[in-house]
């Protein structure tokens, strides 16, 4: 796209428009999902000429007098490569009011969900029928105001060169989608009809900063802290004031963008225990604290520098067993195949594991593993297939970038340990330039009498040879289904894929034909893997069919994309890919 201009004179009407210093204009990147759990992130409009963003709500009846316009304004512009998106910024609306409404008008937008208003703040968006401008690329906002100010109203004397008959608004369009216009520091304004947007937060930390100390803390202990520690897995200590104001503008980023805190799922399908979702007030905290200047407040004690580290690295103490991974060396370079150990388990007795931990030994080289329950004298090169169940062969747990500490298993449940067992990892290692030794452990907790129930995992897949993504794909979309032809409760789900990985939802088609979501991963990240626990089971009848439907995004938008122009195919290798969805459960049968 050639550079964009706009050769516009100061001297407009006040009333109508007005102009202002390009420095107070630039919105950072965000993200936000839409009414229909579809992730979007302006940086990943780029391809677009702009992004126009309309102010809705559902309880503005403004807004909906306008739909026939909004659409014929769409109809117009999409074709000329300009892509438009609604938001929702009211807090009157809800995710229930905002999908009746689209249902009931057809508002044929993605309607962006902004429950914080921190979109909305940053966009200078002040009332539900207000429309927006975006340069993507410049991350600028070029035009803010009305639908159809016409500039024959505002501009009586004819100063500034705009058509007649049109708006500001369409001008501006046909300026940004013209090769023959350079980009300057101004922007248009001009007065917008509709419905007063309240903004509660903003008004109460404009009165009031929140405070470092008693606002602020308590939500960086509660999301972040547990990460960001010495010796931890994000790469820098949250154990100062002076550490975080210096991080302050990238907290800001990753909070609006949605990468942290990590592995947030869809809040409006389902609840899960550890879904690290960062509510909205805390959000508003937050952000409003880094935009005031991350002030340090007036207590005496910074209370980041009293946390004090764990004593130990085992969540629930000792474990009743340790299992010891063989000490492996990583060399500094090369591509690494799968390590496959086997363990054997010394118990005279059937044991029932409750709980695990896997603590790796050397984070940066240990890309993840997989750990079973199999015969001691299982085949070692049959675990190669993830999808494999043969003789007696039970997933007991994995570790992945993201996820650390213990896992449970749910109450009356247990992974069961025959006589004669042994522990068989699938470990993946990546070399980062030295020469280091990883030595994994592997906690095993166990109950203290039988367990009702025995906890299981199924892989469903229907990726390996048959994945084949194209170069320079933005989505490409897969699919797979099973059906469980026994009663099951439902307790766990974990999405995989590699670094093309761009979204994956689960399902369940029960047997009379009634379809409900289980689970959406709107914007899937290979570093964030956790088991998704599920605050109430489901329970699933005979006949049940469960169901994934995901996508790559092969594109340079993946910003994680090994390489955009190759052919891809289902592996092993991280730069291959694989679509399994894990569904943990056990029959209610004993």
């Amino acid at each position: 796209m050639g550079k964009l201009s706009f050769l516009l004179a100061i001297g407009l009407s006040v009333s109508l428009a007005s102009w202002a210093d390009v420095s107070t204009k630039k919105v950072g990147d965000f993200a936000l999902l839409d009414h229909k759990g579809n992730f979007h992130q302006l940086r990943k409009y780029s391809d677009s000429k702009a992004v126009v963003i309309i102010s809705l709500s559902a309880h503005c009846l403004d807004n909906i007098e306008q739909l026939a316009k909004y659409r014929l304004l769409r109809t117009t512009w999409e074709r000329q490569g300009v892509s438009f998106l609604a938001i929702d910024s009211s807090v009157k609306d809800g995710i229930k009011e905002i999908q009746a409404m689209d249902q009931t008008y057809n508002i044929d937008l993605p309607i962006l969900l902004d429950d914080a208003q921190l979109v909305a703040e940053s966009l200078g968006i002040k009332k539900a029928g207000e429309i927006v401008v975006l340069a993507p690329n410049q991350s600028q906002i070029l035009y803010r105001g009305g639908l159809d100010i016409e500039p024959s109203v505002a501009n009586p004397e004819r100063k500034i060169s705009f058509n007649e008959g049109t708006s500001y608004l369409s001008d501006t369009l046909s300026k940004v989608i013209s090769d023959e216009w350079d980009l300057v520091d101004t922007l248009v304004e001009t007065e917008a009809l509709g419905c007063a947007l309240d903004f509660p937060s903003f008004k109460v930390h404009s009165e009031k900063t929140p405070d470092y100390a008693a606002d602020v803390v308590p939500v960086l202990k509660e999301q972040c802290v547990g990460c960001h520690v010495e010796g931890g897995i994000a790469p820098f200590a949250m154990d100062s004031h002076m550490m975080v104001k210096g991080w302050s503008s990238m907290i800001k980023e990753v909070v609006m963008t949605k990468r942290m805190p990590p592995a947030q799922v869809d809040s409006s399908i389902n609840h899960f225990t550890n879904a690290r979702h960062i509510d909205v007030s805390e959000q508003q905290t937050l952000i409003h604290w880094i935009d005031a200047g991350a002030p340090r407040g007036e207590s005496i004690v910074d209370p980041l520098t009293n946390l004090k580290a764990r004593e130990t690295i085992w969540d629930l103490g000792e474990p009743d067993y340790v299992v010891e991974v063989p000490a492996f060396k990583v060399p500094a370079t090369g591509v690494l195949d799968y390590e496959i150990v086997t363990i054997n388990l010394p118990f005279e007795k059937d044991m029932w594991v409750k709980s695990v931990q896997h603590v790796p030994g050397e984070r940066r080289a240990l890309h993840h593993l997989l750990s079973y329950i199999v015969p001691a004298k299982q085949e070692e090169d049959r675990i190669e297939d993830e999808n494999d169940n043969f003789i007696y062969r039970e997933f007991l747990e994995g570790y992945a970038p993201g996820k650390e500490g213990s896992i449970s298993y749910p109450e009356d449940s247990g992974v069961f340990v025959p006589v004669g067992s042994a522990v068989q990892m699938s470990l993946h290692y990546t070399t980062y330039g030295k020469e280091t030794v990883d030595r994994t452990l592997l906690g095993l907790y166990f109950a203290e009498q039988e367990p009702k129930f025995r906890y299981s995992t199924y892989p469903l897949s229907h990726g390996g040879a048959n994945i084949v993504i194209p170069p320079r794909v933005k989505e490409h979309k897969m699919s797979a289904s099973y059906v469980f032809d026994e009663e099951i409760v439902l307790h766990g789900l974990r999405p995989h894929m590699h670094y093309r990985g761009k979204y994956m939802r689960m399902s369940v088609v029960y047997p009379g034909g009634v379809r409900e979501e289980i689970i959406n991963v709107p914007n899937y990240s290979f570093a964030w893997q956790p088991t998704y626990r599920l605050v109430e089971p489901m329970l699933l009848p005979a006949g049940s069919r469960v169901m994934i439907d995901g996508a790559f995004d092969n594109s340079h938008h993946n910003l994680g994309n090994p390489d955009p122009d190759a052919m891809v195919r289902g592996g092993a290798q991280s730069w291959d890919e694989m679509f399994i969805g894990y569904f943990s459960y056990h029959k209610t049968s004993h």
